[in-house]
């Protein structure tokens, strides 16, 4: 008997009506956003980091509304809706559609900390240092809540913790592993969770998922553990042991290390179909090579510095 488990999870934590509902990912968003609040607050409450305590609640507000969502949402909307957009500006607006890229997420929050920086007259390195940390715990919970909302992005494979995505039905490309046993577009318009429960009530139709579903990587379950628990843990011993580093080191570890740990799970994405090159950008290894290379780049223009003698100034902080 195949002992694959079938994806049955609801893309919604909580689903009051059709129009009051709360996704996995909008959760994700809210706690990832108080954690960072919490944490960043503690820290200017010791003295600690570039944020004077007052400033730290619209700093993340921004941060959060300017560039993880509106610069995931952008960004989505420009690589993998371009033509729809092209076509009528309001797309960008459809959040409750789902959509966001985390190349737009990175860029747009690298966007604001420039110009928190130049406003308040801070190290941008000193601020991004402080960010680093805490950017895994963003990737933990984004990752997490993809996978609970059933995106079958994996290799097809034979592992025993591979997981079916009863979604994938409704894909347009789906491609059945099988002969189905019947017309399968009966169920293509209902949600992967529904298929699911539908499975759960009906014991042919398990088996016939069961049969004709692909079983694939989790992905995404994958990324949580690499670029979320394992980065995030490197970043904070790094932190906690290396007292004497210089302003930038952290950023420098984060860039490289995301890069590094983006490649480890490139070979088990299944690879998109017919996509752009800038969404190919993105989705495939080009990004996590940049990322190595800016953070290899910061790496070596900070430690050179100081093996140069060249003090990296760390602003002082403003009063009041």
């Amino acid at each position: 008997m195949d002992t694959h488990f079938l994806h049955g999870f609801s893309p919604f934590l909580f689903r009051f009506s059709d129009t009051l509902s709360l996704r996995w990912t909008g959760a994700a968003y809210l706690v990832g956003f108080l954690l960072v609040f919490a944490v960043l607050r503690r820290q200017a409450a010791r003295g600690e980091g570039p944020f004077e305590r007052q400033e730290v609640s619209g700093f993340v507000l921004h941060a959060g509304l300017l560039g993880v969502m509106l610069g995931g949402r952008l960004g989505y909307v420009l690589l993998h809706q371009w033509d729809d957009f092209s076509r009528d500006g309001s797309v960008f607006f459809q959040f409750k559609q789902g959509g966001a890229s985390v190349l737009g997420a990175v860029l747009g929050v690298l966007a604001f900390t420039v110009y928190f920086a130049r406003q308040q007259r801070r190290s941008w390195l000193q601020v991004t240092d402080a960010l680093a940390v805490l950017a895994p715990l963003g990737f933990l919970l984004g990752a997490l809540a993809g996978f609970m909302e059933g995106a079958p992005v994996g290799q097809i494979t034979s592992v025993p913790w591979a997981v079916r995505f009863p979604a994938e039905v409704g894909l347009p490309d789906f491609q059945p592993v099988a002969t189905p046993s019947f017309d399968v577009s009966t169920l293509a318009y209902a949600p992967g969770h529904e298929v699911a429960g539908l499975a759960r009530a009906d014991a042919s139709l398990l088996t016939e998922l069961h049969r004709i579903l692909p079983a694939r990587h989790p992905v995404l379950l994958y990324q949580a553990l690499l670029e979320g628990l394992l980065l995030g843990s490197v970043l904070m011993g790094v932190r906690a042991l290396w007292r004497s580093r210089p302003v930038g080191a952290l950023t420098g570890l984060f860039f490289t290390l995301h890069g590094g740990l983006a490649l480890a799970s490139l070979p088990f994405r299944a690879p998109q179909p017919n996509v752009s090159f800038v969404a190919g950008f993105e989705q495939g290894a080009l990004f996590p090579v940049v990322l190595l290379v800016v953070g290899a780049a910061v790496l070596l223009s900070v430690l050179g510095q100081r093996a140069a003698g060249v003090a990296v100034p760390v602003p002082v902080k403003q009063e009041g």
